[in-house]
């Protein structure tokens, strides 16, 4: 029983010579000044506020360029109308049916036709029985071959004729 009595210490570090341990009396959070306490937050709130700042400024210079890129565009937009009106114009000058006449004379050496005569004749057809009207009184009286045979009768009683 002897042992239970004795109380061991627990063992000293070694230190280097010169420092010593300091023990805190509480065990609880360390206190700080109200001053330490607000000075995370408002480095935070100085970087949110560059942030900010460096956005806008941003914004602004992009906007800018944009502006820019946008007069540029109506520039190129109205050089490009301009000379499409001068393409528009040239083109229906050289559709004008005159400039295609004078240059066909001018260039081409073409001249304009004579004028033709038609002469029609008033020529009455024979009133024989045509192709069709024998094949068809053929067609009703048997086969189509006898209808095709028919039909070429009649072609050549009318050719041989009176």
């Amino acid at each position: 029983m002897a042992r239970a009595e004795r109380r061991t210490e627990p063992a000293k570090p070694r230190l280097a010579p010169g420092l010593e341990v300091v023990r805190r009396r509480s065990k609880g959070l360390i206190r700080r000044s109200p001053v330490r306490r607000l000075a995370p937050a408002a480095i935070l709130g100085a970087i949110g506020v560059v942030a900010v700042i460096f956005a806008i400024l941003l914004e602004q210079v992009i906007l800018a360029q944009s502006a820019f890129e946008l007069s540029r565009l109506r520039s190129d937009l109205a050089t490009v109308q301009a000379r499409h009106e001068r393409a528009m114009f040239e083109a229906s000058q050289l559709e004008s049916p005159e400039r295609i006449e004078r240059y066909a004379r001018d260039e081409l050496g073409m001249i304009e036709p004579p004028l033709s005569e038609y002469v029609i004749a008033d020529v009455k057809a024979p009133r024989s029985p045509g192709l069709a009207q024998s094949a068809r009184r053929s067609s009703l009286s048997g086969s189509p071959a006898a209808a095709i045979g028919a039909a070429a009768e009649t072609d050549q009683a009318s050719s041989s004729g009176p």
